[in-house]
């Protein structure tokens, strides 16, 4: 099998780049916008720095499942390559930091919540989820804390307890780590809500443990707490995203 030359795949990748962020309609922005906002491009690391309550509140529909799970494709592509394409920049205005600003506004610390941004994002498309879900349950869990650890033994962003980690082959070990966290915690909750048919009230009882309630009798009130801080993101995502959208425009 011949050797393609670099060039060739980098336009190849940027074509392909080009064709679904069209089919998703993400909204153009150049790459200025980074130099503005203080972000900054430079090369990303795959587990290092990201450039990057009731009813629930909803917003449009998404896009067929199949795209984000393209999308989420591309995404831990061009974080792993550090690819400098206007692809890069209009997947972190449109999808990872408006998630970003809203993390911050909820107490996590900036260089953690850019940090945690991506991958959430990345990992929450993979499996399914709403980026915004999946940012609620960690603020309820850990509060944006990496380090955190229950008095049971749960351990990270998302809580999770030891004994989950390995069962997925594609997530790490490293429970304190934030890409290993993010994505043992979303494939768990991605698994209780196919259990549950996606029940997201039941499933977010699953996640908790939370199944007869007699150690924890207030266990039941989990999928309450988590929707009341979801109301509080979806106002911040949105709001983010229009300030980001509003500085993009001539």
């Amino acid at each position: 099998m011949g050797t393609e030359a670099p060039g060739h795949r980098r336009g190849g990748m940027i074509e392909e780049v080009e064709r679904l962020a069209k089919r998703l309609m993400l909204v153009p922005l150049a790459a200025p916008l980074l130099l503005l906002l203080g972000y900054g491009l430079g090369k990303l690391t795959a587990r290092g720095l990201a450039l990057p309550e009731g009813a629930i509140a909803r917003q449009e529909a998404p896009p067929p499942r199949i795209q984000f799970e393209s999308l989420s494709r591309l995404m831990k592509r061009v974080r792993e390559t550090g690819s400098l394409t206007e692809a890069y920049v209009r997947i972190y205005q449109e999808h990872v930091a408006p998630i970003e600003v809203a993390l911050q506004r909820r107490g996590v610390d900036a260089e953690v919540a850019r940090q945690v941004a991506w991958p959430l994002v990345e990992h929450a498309y993979r499996r399914g989820l709403d980026p915004v879900m999946v940012a609620s349950v960690l603020l309820v869990e850990s509060r944006g804390r990496p380090r955190a650890t229950s008095p049971v033994g749960a351990r990270g962003l998302m809580q999770v307890m030891p004994s989950h980690a390995g069962r997925w082959a594609e997530c790490g070990h490293d429970l304190y780590e934030i890409e290993d966290n993010l994505c043992n915690g979303t494939s768990i909750l991605a698994w209780y809500l196919r259990r549950f048919r996606g029940d997201e009230r039941r499933a977010l009882l699953g996640y908790n443990g939370c199944v007869q309630g007699t150690n924890t009798p207030d266990c039941f009130q989990y999928p309450d707490k988590v929707n009341q801080v979801r109301r509080q993101l979806e106002a911040d995502v949105a709001a983010a995203r229009g300030r980001l959208v509003r500085a993009a425009s001539p």
